[in-house]
Protein backbone atom coordinates (compact mmCIF):
# COMPACT_ATOMS: atom_id res chain seq x y z
CA UNK A 1 0.00 0.00 0.00
CA UNK A 2 1.06 3.61 -0.54
CA UNK A 3 1.53 5.81 2.54
CA UNK A 4 -1.76 7.55 1.75
CA UNK A 5 -3.66 4.27 1.60
CA UNK A 6 -1.91 2.93 4.70
CA UNK A 7 -2.84 6.05 6.68
CA UNK A 8 -6.42 5.85 5.42
CA UNK A 9 -6.74 2.23 6.50
CA UNK A 10 -5.12 2.88 9.90
CA UNK A 11 -7.57 5.67 10.57
CA UNK A 12 -10.56 3.66 9.36
CA UNK A 13 -9.68 0.58 11.43
CA UNK A 14 -9.61 2.79 14.52
CA UNK A 15 -12.72 4.85 13.86
CA UNK A 16 -14.84 2.68 11.50
CA UNK A 17 -16.62 5.82 10.29
CA UNK A 18 -18.89 5.70 7.19
CA UNK A 19 -17.00 8.67 5.72
CA UNK A 20 -13.64 6.89 5.85
CA UNK A 21 -15.22 3.70 4.50
CA UNK A 22 -16.50 5.70 1.53
CA UNK A 23 -13.04 7.21 0.95
CA UNK A 24 -11.45 3.74 0.89
CA UNK A 25 -14.03 2.49 -1.61
CA UNK A 26 -13.36 5.48 -3.88
CA UNK A 27 -9.58 5.01 -3.50
CA UNK A 28 -9.74 1.41 -4.73
CA UNK A 29 -12.55 1.91 -7.29
CA UNK A 30 -10.13 1.59 -10.28
CA UNK A 31 -9.74 -2.10 -9.37
CA UNK A 32 -13.39 -2.62 -10.37
CA UNK A 33 -12.88 -1.49 -13.97
CA UNK A 34 -9.56 -3.34 -14.20
CA UNK A 35 -11.13 -6.66 -13.14
CA UNK A 36 -14.33 -6.19 -15.14
CA UNK A 37 -12.50 -5.42 -18.38
CA UNK A 38 -10.24 -8.47 -18.07
CA UNK A 39 -13.24 -10.77 -17.65
CA UNK A 40 -15.34 -8.93 -20.25
CA UNK A 41 -12.78 -9.48 -23.04
CA UNK A 42 -13.73 -13.08 -23.73
CA UNK A 43 -17.47 -12.95 -23.06
CA UNK A 44 -20.31 -13.15 -25.60
CA UNK A 45 -21.52 -9.86 -27.09
CA UNK A 46 -24.84 -9.98 -25.22
CA UNK A 47 -23.10 -9.40 -21.87
CA UNK A 48 -23.01 -5.72 -20.82
CA UNK A 49 -19.85 -4.28 -19.28
CA UNK A 50 -21.99 -2.11 -16.99
CA UNK A 51 -23.40 -5.26 -15.39
CA UNK A 52 -19.89 -6.51 -14.61
CA UNK A 53 -18.96 -3.12 -13.15
CA UNK A 54 -22.02 -3.24 -10.88
CA UNK A 55 -21.13 -6.73 -9.65
CA UNK A 56 -17.53 -5.63 -9.14
CA UNK A 57 -18.60 -2.63 -7.05
CA UNK A 58 -20.47 -4.98 -4.71
CA UNK A 59 -17.32 -7.11 -4.49
CA UNK A 60 -15.19 -4.12 -3.49
CA UNK A 61 -17.68 -3.06 -0.81
CA UNK A 62 -17.70 -6.64 0.48
CA UNK A 63 -13.88 -6.66 0.53
CA UNK A 64 -13.72 -3.44 2.57
CA UNK A 65 -16.28 -4.74 5.07
CA UNK A 66 -14.67 -8.19 5.42
CA UNK A 67 -11.02 -7.15 5.41
CA UNK A 68 -9.03 -8.24 8.46
CA UNK A 69 -5.57 -6.67 8.57
CA UNK A 70 -4.39 -9.43 10.91
CA UNK A 71 -5.19 -12.15 8.36
CA UNK A 72 -4.79 -10.36 5.01
CA UNK A 73 -1.70 -8.17 4.82
CA UNK A 74 -2.31 -6.97 1.25
CA UNK A 75 -5.75 -5.40 0.82
CA UNK A 76 -5.36 -4.80 -2.92
CA UNK A 77 -4.67 -8.49 -3.56
CA UNK A 78 -7.62 -9.45 -1.33
CA UNK A 79 -9.91 -6.89 -3.00
CA UNK A 80 -9.07 -8.11 -6.52
CA UNK A 81 -10.12 -11.63 -5.57
CA UNK A 82 -13.37 -10.43 -3.95
CA UNK A 83 -14.19 -8.20 -6.93
CA UNK A 84 -13.44 -10.98 -9.40
CA UNK A 85 -15.52 -13.44 -7.37
CA UNK A 86 -18.49 -11.06 -7.23
CA UNK A 87 -18.37 -10.57 -11.01
CA UNK A 88 -18.23 -14.32 -11.65
CA UNK A 89 -21.07 -14.94 -9.17
CA UNK A 90 -23.12 -12.30 -10.98
CA UNK A 91 -22.46 -13.98 -14.32
CA UNK A 92 -23.56 -17.34 -12.93
CA UNK A 93 -26.82 -15.84 -11.66
CA UNK A 94 -27.44 -14.38 -15.12
CA UNK A 95 -27.22 -17.97 -16.42
CA UNK A 96 -25.47 -16.60 -19.51
CA UNK A 97 -23.93 -19.93 -20.55
CA UNK A 98 -26.45 -22.56 -21.79
CA UNK A 99 -26.36 -25.98 -20.12
CA UNK A 100 -25.54 -27.55 -23.49
CA UNK A 101 -22.37 -25.45 -23.63
CA UNK A 102 -21.41 -26.46 -20.09
CA UNK A 103 -21.93 -30.12 -20.98
CA UNK A 104 -19.69 -29.70 -24.04
CA UNK A 105 -17.02 -28.13 -21.85
CA UNK A 106 -17.09 -31.04 -19.39
CA UNK A 107 -17.01 -33.59 -22.22
CA UNK A 108 -13.99 -31.90 -23.80
CA UNK A 109 -12.12 -31.64 -20.50
CA UNK A 110 -12.80 -35.32 -19.84
CA UNK A 111 -11.62 -36.28 -23.34
CA UNK A 112 -8.35 -34.35 -23.03
CA UNK A 113 -7.70 -35.71 -19.52
CA UNK A 114 -8.50 -39.33 -20.51
CA UNK A 115 -6.28 -39.21 -23.59
CA UNK A 116 -3.43 -37.62 -21.67
CA UNK A 117 -3.52 -40.42 -19.11
CA UNK A 118 -3.65 -43.03 -21.87
CA UNK A 119 -0.93 -41.50 -24.07
CA UNK A 120 1.34 -40.10 -21.36
CA UNK A 121 1.40 -36.74 -23.16
CA UNK A 122 -0.96 -33.97 -24.19
CA UNK A 123 -3.12 -35.21 -27.11
CA UNK A 124 -3.25 -33.57 -30.52
CA UNK A 125 -6.48 -32.10 -31.83
CA UNK A 126 -6.67 -34.91 -34.38
CA UNK A 127 -6.57 -37.48 -31.56
CA UNK A 128 -9.21 -35.64 -29.52
CA UNK A 129 -11.51 -35.30 -32.53
CA UNK A 130 -11.13 -39.02 -33.24
CA UNK A 131 -11.83 -39.85 -29.58
CA UNK A 132 -15.03 -37.78 -29.67
CA UNK A 133 -16.03 -39.03 -33.11
CA UNK A 134 -16.17 -35.57 -34.68
CA UNK A 135 -14.28 -33.65 -37.39
CA UNK A 136 -11.29 -31.48 -36.47
CA UNK A 137 -13.07 -28.33 -37.66
CA UNK A 138 -16.01 -29.17 -35.36
CA UNK A 139 -13.58 -29.62 -32.47
CA UNK A 140 -12.02 -26.24 -33.25
CA UNK A 141 -15.44 -24.60 -33.11
CA UNK A 142 -16.23 -26.28 -29.79
CA UNK A 143 -12.91 -25.11 -28.35
CA UNK A 144 -13.75 -21.54 -29.33
CA UNK A 145 -17.28 -21.82 -27.95
CA UNK A 146 -16.21 -23.05 -24.51
CA UNK A 147 -12.99 -21.05 -24.27
CA UNK A 148 -14.34 -18.29 -22.08
CA UNK A 149 -15.85 -20.83 -19.65
CA UNK A 150 -12.38 -22.25 -19.01
CA UNK A 151 -10.79 -18.83 -18.64
CA UNK A 152 -13.41 -17.83 -16.07
CA UNK A 153 -12.83 -21.11 -14.21
CA UNK A 154 -9.14 -20.22 -13.92
CA UNK A 155 -10.13 -16.85 -12.44
CA UNK A 156 -12.69 -18.31 -10.00
CA UNK A 157 -11.75 -17.67 -6.33
CA UNK A 158 -11.17 -20.78 -4.19
CA UNK A 159 -11.40 -20.87 -0.40
CA UNK A 160 -9.03 -23.24 1.38
CA UNK A 161 -9.32 -24.88 4.80
CA UNK A 162 -7.82 -21.76 6.44
CA UNK A 163 -10.53 -19.56 4.85
CA UNK A 164 -7.93 -17.89 2.62
CA UNK A 165 -8.99 -16.86 -0.88
CA UNK A 166 -6.93 -17.47 -4.01
CA UNK A 167 -7.42 -18.48 -7.63
CA UNK A 168 -5.43 -20.64 -10.00
CA UNK A 169 -4.65 -17.53 -12.03
CA UNK A 170 -3.01 -15.97 -8.97
CA UNK A 171 -0.49 -18.80 -8.75
CA UNK A 172 0.89 -17.82 -12.14
CA UNK A 173 1.94 -14.48 -10.63
CA UNK A 174 4.82 -15.46 -8.35
CA UNK A 175 5.17 -12.15 -6.59
CA UNK A 176 1.52 -12.11 -5.47
CA UNK A 177 1.04 -15.79 -4.70
CA UNK A 178 0.82 -16.95 -1.08
CA UNK A 179 4.11 -18.28 0.26
CA UNK A 180 4.40 -22.03 -0.37
CA UNK A 181 5.55 -22.59 3.21
CA UNK A 182 2.25 -21.31 4.59
CA UNK A 183 0.29 -24.38 3.55
CA UNK A 184 0.83 -27.83 2.07
CA UNK A 185 -2.30 -27.11 0.01
CA UNK A 186 -0.64 -24.09 -1.58
CA UNK A 187 2.66 -25.87 -2.16
CA UNK A 188 0.99 -28.82 -3.90
CA UNK A 189 -1.17 -26.58 -6.07
CA UNK A 190 1.79 -24.41 -7.03
CA UNK A 191 3.81 -27.47 -8.05
CA UNK A 192 0.90 -28.94 -10.04
CA UNK A 193 0.32 -25.68 -11.86
CA UNK A 194 4.04 -25.20 -12.55
CA UNK A 195 4.17 -28.71 -14.05
CA UNK A 196 1.06 -27.97 -16.11
CA UNK A 197 2.55 -24.73 -17.47
CA UNK A 198 5.65 -26.65 -18.56
CA UNK A 199 3.41 -28.78 -20.79
CA UNK A 200 2.49 -25.70 -22.86
CA UNK A 201 4.34 -24.82 -26.04
CA UNK A 202 6.47 -21.65 -26.14
CA UNK A 203 3.77 -19.50 -27.71
CA UNK A 204 1.16 -20.60 -25.16
CA UNK A 205 3.57 -20.00 -22.27
CA UNK A 206 4.26 -16.51 -23.58
CA UNK A 207 0.57 -15.61 -23.83
CA UNK A 208 -0.19 -17.01 -20.35
CA UNK A 209 2.80 -15.16 -18.87
CA UNK A 210 1.94 -11.84 -20.51
CA UNK A 211 -1.74 -12.09 -19.58
CA UNK A 212 -1.50 -13.27 -15.96
CA UNK A 213 2.01 -12.26 -14.85
CA UNK A 214 2.44 -8.98 -16.76
CA UNK A 215 -1.35 -8.37 -16.65
CA UNK A 216 -1.53 -7.22 -20.26
CA UNK A 217 -4.71 -7.25 -22.33
CA UNK A 218 -5.19 -9.41 -25.43
CA UNK A 219 -4.83 -6.27 -27.55
CA UNK A 220 -1.48 -5.40 -25.95
CA UNK A 221 -0.24 -8.99 -26.30
CA UNK A 222 -1.24 -9.04 -29.97
CA UNK A 223 1.03 -6.04 -30.62
CA UNK A 224 3.98 -7.62 -28.80
CA UNK A 225 3.69 -10.99 -30.57
CA UNK A 226 2.58 -9.42 -33.87
CA UNK A 227 -0.49 -11.63 -34.10
CA UNK A 228 -4.15 -10.71 -34.44
CA UNK A 229 -6.18 -10.19 -31.28
CA UNK A 230 -8.39 -13.09 -32.36
CA UNK A 231 -5.37 -15.38 -32.65
CA UNK A 232 -4.17 -14.35 -29.16
CA UNK A 233 -7.61 -15.15 -27.78
CA UNK A 234 -7.50 -18.55 -29.48
CA UNK A 235 -4.04 -19.36 -28.06
CA UNK A 236 -5.15 -18.19 -24.60
CA UNK A 237 -8.26 -20.38 -24.60
CA UNK A 238 -6.36 -23.48 -25.72
CA UNK A 239 -3.62 -22.91 -23.16
CA UNK A 240 -6.16 -22.63 -20.35
CA UNK A 241 -7.91 -25.82 -21.49
CA UNK A 242 -4.54 -27.59 -21.40
CA UNK A 243 -3.90 -26.32 -17.87
CA UNK A 244 -7.33 -27.42 -16.66
CA UNK A 245 -7.12 -30.89 -18.19
CA UNK A 246 -3.58 -31.32 -16.85
CA UNK A 247 -4.67 -30.36 -13.33
CA UNK A 248 -7.68 -32.67 -13.56
CA UNK A 249 -5.37 -35.66 -14.07
CA UNK A 250 -3.54 -34.97 -10.80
Amino acid sequence: MTNRKTDLWSQYLKEKSPELREKIIVEYAPLIKYSALRIYQGLPKNIELDDLLSYGALGLIDAVDRYDANLNSNFEYYAKIRIRGAILDGLRKMDWAPQTLRRKAKALEKAYASLEQELGRYPTEEEVASFLGIKEEDLEKQLQDIGYLNILALEQPIENSDNDLFSLADFIKDQNSPEPSESIEYAELQKSLADAIQSLNDQEKMVITLYYYEELTSKEISKILELSEGRISQIHKKAVLKLKSKLNTK
